[in-house]
């Protein structure tokens, strides 16, 4: 764990207790994960208003909001493998919580508050930045959080497109179990799509969702790339992840030690060599 933080505790009974959960001891990571959340905004605050220096301060609280949510710190658990070093009580194994995104990410926040503890505030900020800038190439801050009606929305006002309209066109189940589909509609384009969830809510962003993909295959030529900031790749035109996926997370970060990395590399090679005996 320490070599994949690039951090090497003085004391390691800290990092013991982070990745301890409250079935296992008294002596659990709670208060740990209590301390390291605050550590964590404020050290992505400050890496965020330091690298995206155009952004206002909803957007930076938009931004900060998806870094820190309990899906990206699973992503990110998940790529420092924490499920390896977790001591959880009998019930939790046997149920497999060494899976669960919630622990990870408990748990995640448990060693930054860790690390905090054992090497101060600026030992915490490095081990994030080291984390988090990789995190940060693959994202665009115009679009990271943004949910698929205010995506359409915007892509619409910037080409000078009446805004879409939706409708509820059925619904289905019993009272308290009902599915609401709405038809989402772009007239100028053409574009009539629909979109089902258990409310109205729900169903207008399944619409919206596939009514920009629509939109943007509709009208390639209005589909030209937007000026993008230096530090930003190309936006994805829906609700991006942080990364794309626990695999994503990997790669962008680098984690895997050198002796994984080659053991993964000769698989792969022998996987290739495999397919060319059967070609």
């Amino acid at each position: 764990m320490e070599s994949r933080l690039r951090y090497e505790f003085r004391n390691a009974e800290l990092l013991r207790q982070a990745l301890t959960h409250r079935s296992h001891s008294a002596t659990h990571n709670e208060r740990l994960e209590f301390l390291g959340d605050s550590v964590l905004n404020c050290a992505v605050a400050a890496l965020l208003f330091q690298r995206f220096s155009k952004l206002d301060e909803g957007d930076l609280s938009r931004v900060r909001a998806n870094l820190v949510k309990q899906q990206s710190l699973y992503e990110i658990a998940q790529a420092l493998n924490i499920s390896e070093g977790l001591r959880l009580g009998e019930g939790e194994l046997r149920s497999g919580g060494f899976r669960r995104p919630s622990i990870l990410a408990d748990a995640f926040e448990a060693i930054i508050g860790a690390v905090f503890l054992d090497g101060g505030f600026e030992a915490a900020q490095g081990v994030i930045k080291r984390l988090y800038i990789p995190i940060l190439d693959h994202i665009d801050p115009r679009t990271l959080g943004k949910d698929a009606k205010t995506l359409l929305q915007e892509y619409l006002q910037g080409h000078k497109i009446a805004l879409p309209t939706y409708t509820v066109v059925a619904t289905h189940g019993a009272a308290h179990n009902q599915q609401f589909e709405v038809e989402c509609t772009v007239p100028k384009l053409d574009v009539k799509v629909s979109g089902s969830g258990a409310s109205r809510r729900a169903a207008e962003q399944a619409a919206a969702k596939k009514a920009l993909d629509e939109v943007m295959a509709a009208a390639p030529m209005l589909a030209a790339k937007p000026k993008r900031s230096k530090n930003a790749r190309a936006a994805k035109h829906a609700e991006p992840e942080i990364v794309p996926g626990v695999k994503g997370v990997q790669e962008a970060l680098d984690l895997r030690s050198p002796e994984r990395k080659e053991r993964a590399a000769a698989r792969e090679a022998k996987a290739a060599q495999a397919a060319q005996a059967a070609a």
